[in-house]
């Protein structure tokens, strides 16, 4: 097979034995069935292509480097031209190539002002898709543009010959968007020429299809595909390029394992288009992405840029970065992917010894194939807490040799734990690599590492309350799924702070309450038993009836929350009081009656939110109270917010809220929807205002205001508000 090398210039002119006779190659001529040229095309994709073969072609000629183009394959055939025989090479694959190569040999004369005999060659390149684009290439083989414009495109548009038509020729239009490429690329270049033609930098192969052994039949079978290479396809092969740097054996062995092993471990999870070029490269970009975040290197999207930064051998962890690589996709070529996750992993129930993911596919690896690297608006779809979990996961799978599977299931339990109870500001990307060794740490010894201050790794406090499940288990072993039972709870998803170790009597407790008593009446058990809402800076929170978000948040401590402990203190009060069999609605309700009958009960802000439904209709269980700035004490003046974070958003008066929906008042009243703007109670088709403060009700009407004291004992109130504002208001409606 001959596999000597040509330059562009060198192939016109060259000598093949066709049908054993010597002939030499006269002219190139793209054929009909062909596609059009298409590396000037504008898409992203196209652009990034062409963009990246510029660069090399760039560096060649100006460093002085030869680089070599792989094959060019083709039909050499006899022609008869002008009454000339001549013998045209026809491309099977190579075409891309070779016009780039004409327009790049056609721009660098011209622009060097090369005597028209030292590239007369061009005049042998052409393309027989269509007259058009044949026109094209020998109009411009004559034209010389004068280089001022940034693009010559436009003053080759503007020249006599070129016929408005040629617009609708693709590659017309794709050859003068690379020769814009191709200018914006080498304008400020010198002595290009010689670099390119002289020192022959810039080379490939040919073989015709005779000495391939192919037929014309295959030739036609194959471009009648008219497909190009996918992404997929350009950056295996250059990637592959890449790692032969290293190692022509690696190379040998990734390609190996790109074709067959990679691709049936892949396959299952392949897209709608039944290929895993997309699945393949999602997975490489988060291997890639790991890398990066442990060399502290930025994130490139790029996948041939990133290929060059981790796995070039220019990078000095490029070894070790092709191996993990290797590494990362054969782990799951071992085992059954699906029955793995199955297997240690549940969905939104609880199921002994699996650690619960709250999510319906706990098959993050395929999560991963499908979405790593794509947004949701600003979201990704893949986040970091689940770069870290399958992070975790991977790092097992390449040691299992060392890991047994009970371990596994324990230590990436508590990864789980640790990554649900990080901030949003402990996990982001600054802090991954920390996080990332945090991980490996835990998955490979048990152990869960201690910083000193700085500390970037996962949330401090709950990395201190693994470490004191693991010395509670040595003693109370016994109790061991009890506490992951609890752990794996909608509400705590790994931290159970609320409860706590000491009062493991309440773990199942707990669960009995949340999963099957009404949270409206859990609420006004708790603040029957005690003032349970936490502050955040200017407001507090207790439940909420249908949102569990927010008892989430109130059984999770944080720095920003006051109030944690007394939350935790009056839940465990709860619990100890009623036992396993008690603890129903029924229970909870007759409680709530004792409390709200009992005439030792104060008629505080409790009082009213408990005997009131109204009051706890917010969507989040947050209130703003006016004299906010006295955390010792909640005065009467209480709004109820219906957002969570803020007082301009819809939000009431609580007391005038609870009087307005009132079923004897309906349609008989109005309140607007910002009572800490001022809006008042009204008496629908009169301008009688009413507003509840502290100690009194006012009613104003005509400018005159009139005060309705509530009696009160050291600032409490003796009698209820509510039934002395229902009295007002019937009085007022009687006329």
């Amino acid at each position: 097979m001959n596999t000597k090398e040509y330059t562009f210039q060198s192939l016109f002119g060259s000598s093949f034995s066709l049908e054993e006779t010597e002939i030499m190659l006269s002219k190139i001529e793209i054929p009909i069935i062909q596609r059009d040229y298409a590396q000037g095309r504008t898409n992203n994709e196209v652009e990034r292509i062409r963009n990246r073969f510029l660069d090399a072609l760039f560096t060649s000629i100006t460093e002085d480097k030869h680089i070599t183009l792989d094959f060019v394959y083709g039909d050499v055939s006899e022609k008869i031209e002008n009454k000339e025989e001549m013998y045209v090479l026809t491309p099977l694959d190579g075409q891309q190539r070779l016009t780039t190569l004409f327009l790049l040999h056609w721009y660098i004369a011209k622009k060097e002002d090369i005597d028209r005999e030292e590239y007369k060659f061009l005049n042998h390149f052409s393309y027989a898709t269509r007259f058009s684009s044949r026109d094209f290439c020998q109009e411009l083989v004559k034209f010389s543009p004068d280089f001022i414009n940034d693009e010559i495109s436009e003053s080759i548009r503007d020249q006599a010959w070129y016929p408005y038509e040629w617009k609708n020729d693709p590659t017309i239009q794709s050859m003068l968007v690379m020769i814009d490429a191709i200018h914006q690329k080498f304008k400020n270049q010198p002595n290009l020429w010689e670099s390119l033609v002289a020192r022959k930098n810039i080379t490939f192969y040919f073989l015709p299809l005779t000495e391939m052994g192919l037929t014309d039949d295959l030739y036609i079978k194959m471009n009648s595909r008219g497909k190009p290479l996918t992404p997929f396809e350009h950056f295996k092969a250059e990637f592959e390029e890449i790692i032969k740097q290293q190692s022509e054996e690696l190379s040998a062995e990734i390609n190996h394992k790109f074709d067959i092993e990679w691709t049936d471990m892949l396959f299952p999870f392949r897209g709608d288009n039944n290929i895993i070029d997309d699945e393949f490269m999602r997975y490489f970009h988060f291997i890639s992405d790991i890398l990066c975040y442990k060399s502290e290197i930025n994130i490139e999207k790029d996948e041939f840029k990133l290929a060059n930064l981790l796995y070039n051998k220019n990078n000095e962890n490029a070894q070790y970065n092709i191996q993990y690589l290797k590494n990362s996709f054969d782990c799951w070529c071992r085992i059954n992917i699906t029955d793995f996750f199955d297997k240690f992993f549940s969905k939104s129930v609880y199921e002994y010894d699996k650690v619960k993911l709250y999510q319906d596919d706990v098959n993050i690896f395929r999560e991963c194939c499908d979405n790593y690297g794509e947004y949701s608006g600003r979201n990704r779809k893949f986040p970091l807490s689940k770069i870290l979990l399958l992070y975790s996961i991977i790092t097992y799978l390449q040691n299992r040799d060392k890991i047994t599977e009970d371990q596994f299931k324990r230590r990436i339990r508590i990864i789980r734990n640790l990554i649900w109870n990080s901030l949003g500001d402990e996990i982001r990307d600054i802090r991954m690599k920390a996080l990332l060794h945090e991980s490996e740490t835990i998955i490979l010894t048990g152990e869960i590492p201690i910083h000193e201050r700085g500390d970037l790794g996962y949330n401090v406090r709950q990395k201190e309350e693994e470490r004191s499940k693991i010395e509670w288990l040595k003693a109370n072993s016994h109790m061991k799924d009890e506490l992951f039972h609890l752990e794996d709870h909608n509400l705590l998803r790994g931290c159970i702070a609320i409860v706590g170790l000491d009062n493991h009597i309440n773990f199942r407790k707990f669960r009995l309450l949340f999963d099957n008593c009404n949270k409206d009446l859990i609420n006004t058990t708790l603040l029957s038993i005690g003032d349970y809402s936490q502050f955040i800076s200017w407001r507090w929170q207790i439940g909420a009836r249908y949102n569990d978000s927010v008892w989430i948040d109130l059984f999770h401590p944080t720095k920003q929350r006051q109030g944690f402990e007394q939350t935790s203190k009056i839940l465990n009060i709860l619990l100890y009081k009623f036992d396993e069999h008690n603890l129903n609605n029924d229970n909870l309700t007759e409680f709530v009656q004792e409390y709200i009958n009992s005439s030792d009960t104060p008629k505080d802000w409790r009082y009213y939110l408990i005997k009131y439904e109204q009051m706890r209709q917010g969507n989040f269980g947050m209130y703003y109270w006016r004299n906010w700035k006295d955390m010792s004490a909640k005065s009467y003046e209480a709004i109820m917010m219906n957002t969570e974070k803020s007082i301009g958003g819809r939000n009431w008066n609580i007391f005038l809220y609870t009087l307005f929906h009132l079923p004897e008042f309906a349609e008989k009243l109005t309140l607007g929807d910002y009572s800490y703007q001022g809006d008042l109670l009204k008496i629908i088709n009169t301008d009688i205002l009413i507003d509840c403060s502290d100690n009194r009700y006012t009613v104003s009407q005509n400018d005159i205001k009139t005060e309705y004291p509530i009696m009160q004992s050291n600032n409490i109130d003796i009698e209820d508000r509510i039934e002395k504002g229902k009295q007002i208001i019937n009085d007022l409606l009687a006329g």
